[in-house]
């Protein structure tokens, strides 16, 4: 069953970083992983950027692997193989958009 909570607060407060992360349209991921989560190897078909909040990731790609605390910004164009450990509990923003060379399309 549907239901609509009114609700008392008004106001919300959302560091600039974040905002500036949200596409014209779409949305931003925020995730939520465990000391110990993998995300093994990937690639995605758009640029991502993650914004770490709270916590430690080891992030790895090709050629190159760092250890990311809060406030470390990650840019992944398109295709790029990567994968992110938590090193404890880890909380992240991600921003997908369409690639930089496709984006005048």
């Amino acid at each position: 069953m549907t239901q609509i909570i009114a609700g008392t607060k008004t106001e919300f407060a959302i560091d600039p970083d974040i905002l500036a992360l949200l596409p014209r349209q779409g949305c931003i991921e925020l995730q939520h992983d465990a000391a110990g989560k993998v995300h093994h190897f990937h690639t995605h078909p758009v640029d991502e950027i993650l914004v770490v909040i709270r916590g430690r990731l080891t992030f790895r790609w090709e050629g190159g692997e760092r250890i990311c605390t809060a406030g470390d910004k990650i840019l992944l164009p398109a295709g790029t193989l990567h994968e992110s450990e938590a090193l404890d509990d880890a909380i992240y923003a991600i921003a997908t958009q369409t690639p930089a060379a496709d984006a005048s399309n």
